[in-house]
């Protein structure tokens, strides 16, 4: 028997049967966030097969931009006929976004490998340095935000640390804060535990020198098909 060819593999916010019409809505490649992690409310896959009569197992991998496996998840193909598409559905609530970066989605069929596609989670405005004529626009401006903390915990000794990103490089940081530490990472004081900074760094300069409403629950669903819920309580702007 002739393994079944995949007409369609589509990413989306949702898919509806309308008597066995099935429609897909929201249909993206890309997810936007201004912080990481976050979380994708419902993101859904709808595949569609033909082939020779038969059932076959589906297994889909999740791997996030680090290599790190998401998660697994299975499904049956039923095809009834080789002249009707069978489509198959999965849905994924709370998808978890832990980073910046490019997801893969690996489908398995009877256990033997079928297709990878991708899908990238980024900022909605591109990380970029700033002019000096820029930054006094910016600084002139009473609804953007001017600095944005971050609480970072060393996972081995649960010390805590402090940390500011100012959108005025020459302004002095806030009493308890420190200015962010350069490089992807820092060593702990008390116990000498390598922390990584790489996405707390992405995250404050993400929201440095964007206005403020940009992070309100309404508009940052707008930025993102309606989805994207930021569950990074550690950073934050400050408040003014």
């Amino acid at each position: 028997m002739a393994r079944p060819k995949l007409k369609y593999f589509i990413q989306c916010d949702e898919v509806r049967n309308d008597n066995g019409k099935f429609s897909a809505y929201g249909i993206f490649d890309t997810i936007f966030s201004f912080l990481f992690p976050a979380t994708h409310k419902r993101f859904f896959l709808l595949l569609g097969f033909s082939g020779d009569p038969g059932e076959h197992k589906l297994e889909l991998h999740l791997v996030g931009p680090d290599g790190r496996v998401l998660g697994n998840t299975n499904g049956i193909l039923k095809l009834d006929a080789p002249d009707v598409v069978a489509n198959v559905i999965f849905e994924f609530a709370k998808f978890p976004l832990p980073s910046e970066g490019r997801y893969t989605l690996s489908l398995f069929m009877d256990g033997d490998f079928l297709v990878e596609h991708a899908f990238s989670a980024r900022p909605p405005v591109p990380r970029r340095e700033r002019t000096p004529e820029e930054i006094r626009e910016l600084l002139a401006r009473q609804d953007v935000i001017r600095s944005a903390n971050a609480d970072v915990e060393c996972h081995r000794c649960k010390s805590t640390y402090k940390f500011q990103v100012q959108l005025d490089p020459d302004a002095p940081m806030d009493e308890g804060y420190a200015p962010l530490p350069p490089g992807t990472s820092f060593v702990c004081q008390k116990c000498g535990n390598d922390i990584p900074l790489g996405q707390v760094r992405q995250n404050l300069e993400n929201i440095v020198g964007i206005p403020r409403q940009w992070l309100s629950p309404q508009n940052a669903a707008s930025q993102a098909g309606g989805n994207v819920q930021s569950i990074d309580p550690s950073v934050h702007p400050t408040q003014e």
